[in-house]
């Protein structure tokens, strides 16, 4: 039994801007939380992968080894693999676990095999193991180009283009390490409903536009608007942490999470408005984006 070759690999967590369910347009920003994917390929021709999702070893590793395996399909390659992942993102809060799972599992296992990691194709095969896990409404590939890339990314998900990539900034300069990303986690229920979601296209639109201006902060904040009417979360946490200091405040993804960002001295003042609807973690930025750690 030969040892094939082994790698580790990172991706990033993302925060929403615009929700691309309305729509089939969407944007995302990636933030400093990550998962890391360790696999080992071995060429004994019996294709059997083996997952275990280190800090929730009762969960299934569907995702994983779908990843794996569709990697190793898309080369030909009838190796076995195990492969394992360790994360700093809270699971099914609308910060695309899904996609910086699936981001990293295909980096680790493509630089394993040896072949050059080629952005389509990374994301490609990304995506499709989260279709085919059906954990993706929309192909998430503003989520999936964001944790990949790092900075805030604006996308056609239908089309699977991005139109634009970019950062925040203050004077034409980056700020990534003069602002603080604050998430939000409340003791709230998840609440998908594709169909509400969709009756706000036309309005999503209107954010849509303002993120393609540039205009970020404003996006992020009326399309969180917008998503927690929708789906019954509450609209005023967003309002708050503005009122408390933040430059802007909204629900990710489909939520349960909230996300704000602030400068450093309004931080603490942020984090205890917040406080009170649930655990808060403070993080930063990442406009680095993924990337292979051995």
């Amino acid at each position: 039994m030969d040892k094939t070759g082994s790698s580790s690999a990172m991706a990033l967590a993302s925060g929403t801007i615009i929700n691309a369910i309305a729509t089939g347009k969407g944007s995302a920003f990636g933030i400093d939380l990550n998962v890391c994917a360790t696999v080992e390929l071995i060429d004994d021709g019996k294709k059997r992968i083996k997952g275990i999702i280190k800090d929730h070893p009762t969960v299934k590793p569907n995702l994983i080894e779908t990843c794996v395996k569709n990697v190793l399909n898309y080369f030909e390659l009838d190796y076995s693999a195990t492969v394992s992942t360790k994360t700093t993102i809270p699971v099914k809060s609308g910060l695309s676990s899904s996609s910086a799972t699936s981001n990293a599992v295909v980096m680790a296992t493509i630089d394993a095999i040896g072949e050059k990691l080629d952005p389509k194709l990374i994301l490609d095969l990304a995506i499709k193991s989260s279709f085919d896990e059906k954990l993706t409404i929309t192909g998430a590939y503003d989520d999936a180009t964001a944790s990949y890339y790092g900075g805030i990314t604006i996308t056609d998900n239908t089309k699977r283009e991005l139109i634009k990539r970019d950062t925040f900034k203050s004077n034409n300069e980056s700020i990534e390490d003069i602002i603080d990303v604050l998430i939000l986690i409340p003791n709230l229920n998840k609440n998908v409903n594709v169909n509400r979601m969709k009756l706000l296209k036309n309005s999503v639109a209107v954010a849509f536009k303002e993120c393609l201006a540039g205009n970020y902060y404003n996006a992020l904040f009326l399309n969180g608007i917008l998503y927690a009417s929708a789906l019954n979360f509450p609209t005023n946490i967003a309002i708050e942490a503005i009122e408390s200091g933040a430059l802007t405040a909204g629900l990710s993804g489909t939520g349960p999470s909230y996300i704000a960002l602030c400068n450093k001295e309004n931080t603490e003042n942020v984090k205890n408005t917040l406080n009170k609807y649930g655990k808060v973690i403070i993080t930063k930025l990442n406009n680095k984006g993924a990337s292979i750690v051995w």
